[in-house]
């Protein structure tokens, strides 16, 4: 029943995004590896939003003087409703829509400076009747972990985020639609190899600025800082293997409960590039609990697979779109592949080369 839902759900992402790239010129001869780095997407549940998240990348950097600008929309539906557990009840019933801007520049050879900001929208979102039809039409069960009274016991296209101290009645967040101006990240990267060759490892490190709402639980009100080391392997002339390790900081957010203090971030992935034109990627991101909810369920790992397809469609313009699924496509029982995050995440955008 996995390998029908996860083919379909691919069948159709090549599909979109064929139409999306339409037709496209060869790739540069100067990269003869044709690798391109991960999807630029991880985990978006609400809270992870708040704090910093290092954007998936490659260890490669732009050479110098060279511009990079990105554009990306994320959809991410999220259904969270466990069984009350530890004392607390967690609501997470909302949808994000996410438009990002990166603009990233070459110091030099191997120094990156980048920025990363958005727009976001918390709302009831469009997916939800979509999603509903497709899990009753593959006969997925509605009744997970993640939701124990199924699915169809609640209502559609609802904005709830909460998390409520079932001991006394009293919420300790209770949020619903929002809109504004998300986090702001700056990174520096620095490539610690030689340009060429099989592997490559760098070094990143950041700074998050609170330009979100707090009060909207759009941002934390704090600033967050981290580092990060990026790698990428040439496992032959199609196939690249990526990793990214980080630890960040966090500011102490005063709107939700239990704001921890550091985090650890993670993520694998493998790029299959057959041609100058195409590559497919499968990824994991992972990291620790951001929020400290105190329901036992919603304080699993964070952690989200990916799978995604980019084309070149000339030598300065490349296109992506991608879907991100947690841990109920395995039932939650696969976590380090797929566990606590949003139920889908439908992810695209379009880069500049300059």
């Amino acid at each position: 029943m996995i390998g029908r839902r996860f083919g379909s759900l691919s069948a159709c992402l090549a599909l979109a995004a064929t139409a999306l790239a339409g037709p496209a010129a060869a790739q540069s001869a100067s990269d003869p590896t044709q690798s391109r780095g991960p999807i630029p997407i991880r985990d978006s549940r609400p809270f992870n939003l708040l704090f910093l998240q290092f954007v998936p990348e490659s260890a490669d950097t732009l050479r110098s003087r060279a511009n990079r600008y990105d554009l990306q929309f994320d959809i991410a539906n999220n259904t969270l409703i466990p069984n009350p557990g530890g004392g607390t009840a967690v609501v997470e019933d909302n949808e994000y829509q996410r438009l990002r801007f990166a603009w990233r520049h070459g110091l030099d050879s191997r120094t990156e400076l980048a920025a990363f900001t958005s727009l976001e929208w918390r709302d009831g979102g469009i997916l939800d009747g979509i999603i509903k039809a497709y899990h009753h039409l593959l006969g997925i069960a509605a009744n997970s972990d993640d939701v124990p009274l199924g699915r169809d016991h609640f209502p559609l296209y609802q904005s709830k985020l909460e998390i409520v101290d079932t001991a006394n009645g009293h919420a300790l967040v209770d949020q619903g639609n929002a809109i504004g101006l998300g986090e702001t990240m700056v990174t520096l990267k620095r490539r610690l190899t030689a340009g060429a060759g099989r592997g490559a490892i760098a070094v990143r490190i950041a700074v998050k600025a609170p330009t979100g709402n707090p009060t909207l639980l759009l941002g934390s009100g704090r600033f967050d800082a981290g580092a990060t080391i990026d790698g990428r392997y040439n496992l032959g002339r199609d196939v690249t293997l990526y990793g990214n390790l980080g630890y960040a900081l966090l500011g102490r957010a005063g709107r939700v409960p239990s704001s921890r203090p550091n985090t650890v971030e993670t993520l694998a992935a493998l790029e299959y590039h057959p041609n100058h034109r195409d590559d497919y990627v499968l990824q994991v991101d992972g990291n620790g609990d951001y929020v400290l909810t105190g329901n036992s369920f919603a304080d699993r790992s964070n952690v989200t697979l990916t799978f995604g397809y980019r084309r070149v469609i000339d030598r300065k313009t490349i296109a992506h779109i991608s879907i991100s699924e947690s841990g109920h496509l395995f039932e939650f029982n696969a976590p380090s592949i797929a566990n606590i995050g949003p139920e889908f995440t439908l992810s695209t955008g379009v880069t500049l080369l300059r």
